[in-house]
């Protein structure tokens, strides 16, 4: 009930907001007012209209960064257009630039729609190779981070299909499968654990730790009786096409002491003088890479990030919620202290009271084709 308040409020505030600045713009322009001044004046008014009401959102939701966000964001595609169209309708501008910027405020509206309602399920493959030591084959690693549904739908059903037709030997999970509060787990774990279910049948090697939306509990109460095995700061070793391999999981809001000796012991197996095989650290976010330090393994998989899920031109991410590097935390394949890390963009996005929008950001599922060091996969 909270996030259909809040939309309400946020779309009541644009509006508010943008007919205050354009009936204004109006005035001032036809009383005689230099445009330059106008429009100053008319982004002092929006700027001042959506912290005031950012503030008063925040008694609906609590403290919460993502609500201010929230409502900037539907001012901005709201409330700007409707002052830029107020403005164009009943002023008439004569100024070049005050009619530019006019246009460029309606603008707002394809751009708000398109991140709104088309990138967030425009669901790419972010397919990566990493040459690793000790492989003679191939090995396929699928990764599907946070997904962060309220419910299993068709979106989430086409994310699973994608990745199984994609021939993976592993499937990892890295955090965030679901996004809701813990009273409605009972009701809603079923559909989960049928989508673990579908996934284990095609690919009985399946892996999760938890994030900051769902928990080791629940994810256990998801998979139980699956196959699929939740990682809590706990190693699982395999044999997969002659390779030994580790895999590592750690779990964000667990036992910090036990995740570093979990890591400890993963990037050590190679410490014995004979290679112990691929190990493989799976963190919800990237930070995880922290863990194993000076010790490197061969690959860390996180999500968290969802690719800052706004990406500005040449900037990148403003927003990354990570200490890693904004290129990395950006998403795909990279190497920090000479330990491989991908980060995937994820499936699903924020939600709660965060705008549930990507913009500049597809959602994707991740392919990691392992090959061998000394002569890739041909």
């Amino acid at each position: 009930m909270q996030p259909v308040l809040l939309n309400y409020y946020c779309v009541a505030v644009a509006v508010l907001v943008g007919a205050v600045s354009g009936i204004a713009s109006v005035r001032w322009l036809r009383g005689g007012l230099r445009s330059g001044r106008v429009l100053w004046r008319a982004a002092g008014v929006g700027f001042v209209g959506t912290v005031v009401f950012g503030v008063g959102a925040l008694a609906i939701t609590g403290v919460d960064g993502f609500t201010l966000i929230h409502v900037a964001y539907v001012v901005g595609t709201v409330g700007v257009p409707l002052a830029g169209g107020i403005v164009l309708l009943w002023a008439r501008p004569r100024s070049r630039v005050v009619t530019a910027v006019c246009v460029i405020a309606l603008a707002a509206v394809p751009v708000g729609v398109y991140a709104t309602y088309v990138e967030p399920f425009w669901l790419r493959v972010d397919a990566v190779e990493l040459a690793v030591e000790g492989v003679d084959e191939p090995i396929r690693i699928g990764v599907l981070a946070d997904l962060q549904t309220t419910g299993v739908g068709d979106y989430e059903r086409d994310a699973v299909e994608r990745l199984l037709g994609l021939g993976p030997d592993v499937v990892v999970l890295p955090g965030d499968l679901y996004q809701f509060d813990a009273d409605l787990l009972d009701e809603r774990a079923p559909q989960f654990t049928q989508l673990i279910e579908r996934i284990v049948d095609e690919v009985p090697l399946v892996y999760l730790v938890s994030g900051n939306t769902d928990t080791v509990a629940g994810l256990r109460r998801i998979t139980a009786g699956t196959g699929a095995r939740v990682l809590d700061n706990e190693i699982d070793t395999f044999e997969l096409k002659g390779v030994s391999v580790s895999i590592g999981g750690t779990t964000l809001f667990g036992d910090d002491a036990a995740a570093r000796r979990m890591a400890g012991r993963l990037a050590g197996d190679g410490q014995a003088g004979v290679r112990a095989g691929l190990r493989i650290l799976l963190g919800h976010k990237p930070d995880a890479i922290e863990l194993v330090g000076a010790t490197p393994v061969d690959l860390v998989v996180a999500g968290h990030t969802h690719g800052g899920q706004v990406s500005l031109p040449i900037f990148g991410p403003p927003l990354t919620l990570t200490n890693v590097p904004r290129h990395v935390a950006a998403g795909g394949l990279h190497e920090l202290d000479g330990t491989p890390i991908y980060v995937s963009t994820g499936v699903g996005r924020e939600r709660g009271n965060a705008p549930q929008l990507r913009l500049g950001v597809r959602p994707s599922i991740g392919i990691i084709d392992l090959v061998s060091a000394g002569g890739g996969s041909g």
